[in-house]
């Protein structure tokens, strides 16, 4: 068997792919195939013809075209399989757009690639960015930015056959006064740390029927769905956070996944902008102490969010039928439809 957890997909610039991977026994001869659709891949029909063959444990790939998404299916000479992607999309106006497939559920099955997305806001995608967000086949976009956010800063997505647009805005924070402070360009918190646990308890707390009514979206139809905030952090990752967790994928998996964000939304280009738009009551710029826990992503901000579940709710399926509105059945029908 391939092992998944040392399979992996990256860019190498903008043209060449390197594949990696690990099997068992060194030395194994390996199919490669390549396709724009992972469809082949899951259809259980033949996956093609291979565009190369090795028995060594990577292969650098060239891109033939940058426009278009790629899939890997990989088959060893003894008949074990893996499709892989690049968990990072490549786009210059959102860079913390991913994918959230390949995660392994607790059946053994694995969220298929290229249905379940995340990203930041795509009011900043460039015309090359939006050409290959249209080639992705997306059919469900739910925006948790407030209102407000969306009017100042409209999504630039023009896809014929437009997908369904869902407004679902989270408020991030039950305090209303963080809130005016922070439309004012103000930001006034003495514990960061300790405010983005409670932001994530509220979202518990409060804000489950917007995520609730992104899975009667899923629901409703066969569909291929991103879901995005402002920086597609906090928001954004809650809501990914709760689809793994329903499709069945273990917490510490979606910790790390929640943590990508450090990896693809640089940092400290962040805390620059940030002190740039707000000043603290005073007027002063805003100190990086205060800044840093506020925009990076600790395992204890999404932890806080689960504790706030097994705090309120009698057990997971008591959480998903009650705050989630799904049911057994159709917890089965997103497992069935989004895992292989």
């Amino acid at each position: 068997m391939f092992d998944p957890a040392n399979c992996h997909v990256e860019r190498i610039g903008q043209d060449d792919y390197l594949v990696r991977w690990r099997l068992p026994e060194p030395d194994q001869r390996v199919a490669v195939y390549m396709s724009e659709s992972p469809d082949r891949y899951y259809s259980g029909g033949e996956p093609g013809t291979p565009i190369l063959y090795t028995s060594e444990n990577e292969a650098l790939i060239h891109n033939p075209d940058k426009t278009v998404r790629h899939y890997f299916y990989l088959q060893s000479e003894q008949g074990e399989a893996i499709i892989l992607a690049e968990r990072q999309l490549k786009l210059q106006g959102s860079p913390n757009f991913r994918d959230l497939g390949g995660y392994q559920a607790n059946d053994g099955r694995r969220l298929k690639w290229g249905r379940l997305y995340r990203s930041s806001k795509l009011s900043t995608l460039t015309d090359a960015d939006m050409q290959y967000v249209r080639r992705l086949g997306l059919t469900l976009i739910c925006d948790f930015r407030q209102v407000v956010e969306q009017e100042l800063e409209p999504s630039r997505i023009h896809i014929e056959n437009s997908p369904l647009l869902a407004s679902l805005p989270v408020t991030p924070g039950s305090s209303a006064s963080f809130l005016e402070n922070l439309h004012n360009g103000i930001i006034a918190v003495r514990d960061a740390a300790g405010f983005m646990e409670e932001i994530n308890r509220d979202f518990v707390i409060n804000q489950m029927p917007q995520y609730a009514e992104m899975f009667q979206l899923l629901l409703a139809g066969d569909q291929q769905l991103l879901i995005h905030c402002a920086s597609g952090k906090d928001r954004t990752g809650v809501g990914a956070a709760l689809i793994l967790d329903v499709l069945g994928v273990s917490e510490e998996t979606i910790v790390s996944d929640y943590l990508l964000t450090n990896k693809y939304l640089p940092i400290e280009n962040e805390i620059a902008r940030v002190s740039r738009e707000f000043t603290d009551h005073a007027g002063s710029a805003i100190s990086e102490e205060v800044l840093r826990p506020l925009l990076e992503l600790r395992p204890e901000y999404i932890r806080a969010c689960f504790e706030e579940i097994k705090k309120r709710y009698e057990s997971k399926e008591h959480f998903y039928q009650t705050a989630l509105r799904l049911d057994t059945d159709q917890v089965k029908r997103l497992k069935d439809r989004y895992l292989h």
